[in-house]
């Protein structure tokens, strides 16, 4: 997937929020492209850039207007030409890296099934972001974890990912209850929350081919239903410095006579101490103020 309109509209409003900084450094996981979308409104990205204090236009290589188009018409990339997200984050001012194991500049090659955040990127990004990757990792709790020791106490964290259909891209696709658990372990905050779909269309040719080759009976309904691409896209804010605690599927203060898993998710079976806990360093890592922490460039609202 790629950076694109909808990223630029909740930039725009982190901003304004006092919630991303000026001149500091982003972490994409997974070296992005700038999509259609993205190219299709350069009067809301030069707001964008107004908001970080730029006051230059975004200098974008030529790229090919031909657009490769997924069922029900949404466009994804331009082309395997379209520009490098990294072009519009070092515009922004952004000290840019990006998690990726393709050799892409600045990246740092972590397998996000296996390895770990090496000390020194833990904790160092104040942005981290998620537009499409983590979907075509089979190690949920490794690429999490990743995402999470990468975040600096206070940070950002936005993801934009597939939820439904998309039935040729990616192993996995996610549900807000997915987030909602994720943030209760790790005392993240929700900042923002958005539910997207495409028009409805017919399965993919090579899904019914593929499922008709198999051995066994295919029920006569499972290809008569029209499906839909859906999208969320969540924001959340490290709030505290903890290790990373995966997302456990039971209802919070659920007790437990089991030792290690009282251990390994401590923030589920014991919530009181993780609120105790979040008490004072909440307001020491919260960057909702926007005249705290701004960094050096001017805000404009113009947006």
């Amino acid at each position: 997937m790629a950076i694109g309109s909808s990223s630029v509209e909740i930039l725009a409003r982190l901003r304004l929020a006092g919630l991303v900084r000026c001149n500091t450094p982003v972490i994409e996981i997974g070296a992005q492209q700038l999509s259609g979308t993205f190219l299709d409104e350069p009067e809301r990205v030069r707001r964008l850039g107004m908001l970080f204090g730029v006051a230059r236009p975004l200098s974008l290589p030529t790229a090919r207007r031909q657009r490769i188009v997924g069922p029900g018409g949404v466009p994804d990339l331009l082309d395997p030409a379209a520009p490098a997200a990294r072009i519009f984050w070092e515009w922004l001012g952004f000290d840019y890296a990006a998690i990726d194991i393709d050799g892409s500049p600045d990246s740092i090659p972590l397998d996000l099934n296996f390895d770990s955040v090496p000390a020194e990127a833990s904790g160092k990004y104040p942005l981290v972001t998620n537009f499409g990757t983590t979907e075509h990792v089979a190690n949920q709790l490794n690429a999490f974890k990743i995402i999470h020791d990468l975040t600096a106490p206070g940070g950002v964290m936005m993801h934009e990912l597939p939820t439904q259909g998309s039935f040729n891209h990616g192993l996995i696709n996610y549900n807000l209850k997915f987030f909602w658990l994720l943030a209760r372990s790790n005392e993240y905050k929700f900042l923002y929350a958005r539910y997207d779909k495409s028009e409805p269309y017919e399965f993919p040719k090579n899904i019914v081919e593929f499922v008709g080759s198999l051995d066994g009976v295919i029920h006569p309904a499972t290809f008569a239903h029209p499906v839909a691409d859906c999208g969320i896209a969540v924001v959340l804010q490290k709030r505290l410095t903890i290790p990373f605690v995966p997302p456990l599927d039971v209802d919070t203060g659920t007790q437990t006579d089991n030792e290690a898993l009282r251990k390994r998710y401590w923030t589920v079976f014991d919530p009181d101490a993780l609120r105790r806990m979040a008490e004072p360093e909440t307001a020491a890592a919260s960057l909702s103020s926007p005249s705290a922490e701004m960094g050096i460039c001017p805000i404009t609202r113009a947006i």
